[in-house]
């Protein structure tokens, strides 16, 4: 009877409890890449030059690694001086000037009935085949630079670049070295961080996507930096009552490193559990 006296005073009071002060709320997190890149060959081939070492950091659209392209630099040389070939075209165009004026002073003594009408129907003739064999011409300097341009793309494919901003982690390939079928580095992109954290469950539905969240990792010490939530699990995990929360840290400069500890802080204060949860265990202890 005394115990059950003590549970039903306890729950009165558990208004009063609500009313006072609790401290912001904060959890466990940690800082890590955004994400991992691993860098291959997209044709089979051997490596000619490593550019960057682990440890380096890297930029969107710098280069990496350079291929052996020996045969492609050819491709694109023989390519230009297609393009760049104006001779066949040059007396085309000789050609079909000829023509033209050939035909006008035929057309002038036809129309005197100087000459013949067949030999009127060739000097046109001329004119036109002269015009096809201009336009031929051209059509092939058209192919030409479509080569160029394919050639260029083949060359593009034996330099290897960066596709994130962010730092070399690891090599797995060296000069000389076959490049199909396995991967030549790996790459983690930091700016921004990822911070992942597991909430217990009385925090579902107190972080919202687009939150902003206060963040002190381990190092640099005695700094804290602000963190926006990307996504929250809509999913409670039941064997361990919580749920996992993810959120893009900016990183420009590259002060910050990844693979640390750190403490997330909310705006609002710490959850209690639910006056049922105390209900429950409380009677358990009584019953007992």
């Amino acid at each position: 009877m005394k115990n059950l006296i003590v549970l039903l005073i306890l729950i009165s009071s558990l208004g009063s409890f609500s009313l006072l002060a609790t401290p912001p709320a904060e959890l466990d997190c940690l800082v890590k890449p955004e994400m991992y890149v691993e860098l291959s060959s997209p044709v089979d081939t051997t490596m000619k030059e490593m550019l960057v070492q682990p440890g380096d950091f890297v930029e969107i659209g710098q280069p990496l690694v350079l291929l052996e392209s020996s045969v492609e630099r050819a491709k694109v040389k023989l390519a230009r001086q297609k393009v760049a070939s104006v001779s066949e075209i040059g007396r085309l165009k000789v050609q079909l000037k000829y023509a033209r004026l050939n035909n006008e002073r035929i057309s002038e003594l036809a129309a005197k009935k100087s000459v013949s009408q067949f030999e009127k129907d060739k000097s046109d003739t001329d004119v036109e085949l002269a015009e096809f064999e201009l336009a031929k011409a051209k059509d092939k300097r058209k192919i030409a630079r479509l080569d160029l341009e394919l050639a260029l793309i083949q060359l593009e494919l034996k330099t290897i670049k960066s596709p994130i901003n962010g730092v070399v982690i690891d090599r797995y390939a060296n000069v000389g070295e076959s490049v199909a079928d396995r991967p030549i580095m790996k790459l983690a992109q930091i700016d921004p961080l990822r911070v992942e954290l597991i909430a217990p469950t009385e925090y579902f539905g107190l972080i919202q996507s687009g939150m902003e969240v206060e963040i002190q990792p381990e190092r640099p010490l005695d700094r804290t930096y602000k963190a926006t939530v990307t996504v929250v699990d809509q999913l409670i995990d039941p064997a361990s009552g919580s749920f996992t929360v993810r959120m893009a840290l900016p990183n420009p400069g590259d002060q910050l490193v990844g693979g640390v500890n750190c403490m997330a802080y909310f705006e609002f204060s710490s959850p209690e559990p639910s006056t049922q949860e105390i209900y429950s265990s409380l009677l358990s202890s009584t019953i007992e």
